[in-house]
């Protein structure tokens, strides 16, 4: 099943007020990861590092052009395909949503990769055969090999109807 995410609702938090314990962990983890960098690395968060959140790991690349900054999904969690239905590994963000849901992840993500800075986000997704799901999530922007660009976005994300 393929299911497209139609509609989102969602705040976007750079105070990062986490209701979930393991999101606080991690923008702390973060900090702790970034040693004084202005940023944390990409080999910073190895899957060893990752392993309690590994399903539920999405990995964003930006890519530029010369009109446009897009993202592409490089790493899409298991928990994250038992939602959305589909493996999205590989494919751009305005590629698998709706024009509504596209503008609220392109506004978290590009504010993640802009400020250089954790983001969390909460609120609902509305799919095309099923009602409202609640998540909470951070946000990580990550350089690669030490770089003073943002090259990555790290995301962790937690539904509150998870089994």
């Amino acid at each position: 099943m393929n299911r497209q995410i139609v509609e989102s609702r969602f705040r976007l938090d750079p105070d990062l007020n986490f209701v979930r314990p393991e999101l606080t962990a991690l923008a702390a983890l973060w900090e702790e990861k970034r040693a004084g960098r202005p940023v944390a690395d990409r080999a910073d968060f190895s899957p060893f590092v990752l392993r309690p959140y590994l399903p539920r790991v999405l990995i964003y690349e930006i890519v530029h052009s010369e009109t446009m900054r897009r993202f592409r999904i490089r790493i899409y969690g298991t928990l994250i395909s038992q939602y959305s239905g589909r493996d999205s590994t590989g494919r751009f963000v305005d590629e698998i949503m709706g024009e509504q849901a596209y503008a609220d992840f392109n506004q978290g993500l590009s504010w993640a990769t802009d400020n250089k800075r954790p983001l969390r986000a909460a609120g609902s997704y509305y799919f095309v055969d099923r009602s409202f799901v609640q998540f909470e999530s951070i946000t990580l922007p990550l350089t690669i090999r030490g770089g003073s660009e943002i090259e990555q976005l790290l995301n962790i994300t937690y539904y509150d109807d998870e089994a």
